[in-house]
């Protein structure tokens, strides 16, 4: 496997595996890689060569956030890439967003739910998405529905600014007890990382719910607040929104989401789950 930290280089790459009719599937990461990434990584070598990359983006931390401390482990991520057959790793260097002057947002979806907890947040992911669609070139581009919010904003930004890119959602992965497999999870010891498995199951009892006939949006919310709250959480959010995050849904209907971010023992959380 090659690791490529020259962006010159990477487009050159690139632009050689798109030839004669190659296609491109890209897969962005922040490293740390786990289960979610590993399934991001098999469901884009079934589209076209694939090409991931590790970046810890300076610009989606807000002051108070984990950028310091949040886990890298480059050496182990480019063992489990060369055990998944991948040819090109692209780690860039810092460079890819020093002395950036313009920037890529969307107001009406990113300031809301988590754009209210993390104001610059999105801005910085869309802004290196952005970056990294321009130096990679994909025709695929490969991300987990555990970022709900993310997979709409990334979507909605390739689609305004005319991008030659599909993305694609890919299912979010979960350990044994539900919870969503996350890079944060390793800040936790096993005690707690077992208790913050109720939070998908706070999720999952409220789509149980709905499923046994409950459809107002105040009710279903409300039992998940309190499902939340007694087990130890702090609720930032728990919103049920149409599938496109437009508006908050009064009358719940199958396809609706269950969309929210908690705290636990210093550890920011997000998952969902759809209503069927």
């Amino acid at each position: 496997m090659k690791i490529i930290t020259d962006i010159a280089e990477m487009k050159r790459i690139s632009k050689d595996l798109k030839k004669p009719h190659g296609r491109v599937s890209f897969i962005p990461t922040m490293g740390k890689l786990h289960g979610g990434h590993i399934r991001l990584i098999e469901e884009g070598k079934k589209y076209g060569k694939t090409v991931v990359s590790i970046f810890v983006n300076p610009m989606q931390f807000g002051m108070d956030e984990d950028f310091k401390n949040y886990p890298r482990d480059l050496e182990n991520d480019a063992k489990i890439l060369r055990g998944l057959n991948i040819a090109y790793l692209f780690s860039p260097a810092t460079d890819i967003v020093k002395n950036t002057e313009t920037f890529v947002a969307g107001p009406k979806y990113s300031n809301q739910l988590e754009g209210i907890f993390r104001p610059e947040h999105f801005r910085g992911v869309l802004t290196i998405v952005m970056k990294l669609f321009c130096i990679i070139n994909p025709d695929f581009a490969f991300f987990g529905l555990k970022d709900y919010q993310q997979y709409i904003l990334i979507k909605k930004m390739a689609r305004d600014y005319f991008l030659d890119v599909q993305i694609i959602p890919v299912e979010t992965v979960r350990e044994k007890c539900g919870l969503a497999m996350s890079s944060r999870n390793t800040y936790f010891n096993e005690t707690d990382k077992k208790n913050a498995c109720n939070f998908h199951k706070s999720l999952k009892k409220t789509a149980d719910l709905f499923k046994a006939g409950e459809k107002s949006g105040g009710k279903l919310t409300l039992f998940a607040i309190k499902e939340l709250i007694k087990s130890g959480f702090e609720i930032d959010y728990a919103k049920i929104m149409d599938k496109g995050l437009s508006i908050e849904k009064q009358s719940v209907e199958a396809g609706d989401i269950l969309i929210s971010a908690i705290r636990f023992k210093g550890v920011r959380l997000i998952d969902n789950i759809f209503f069927e």
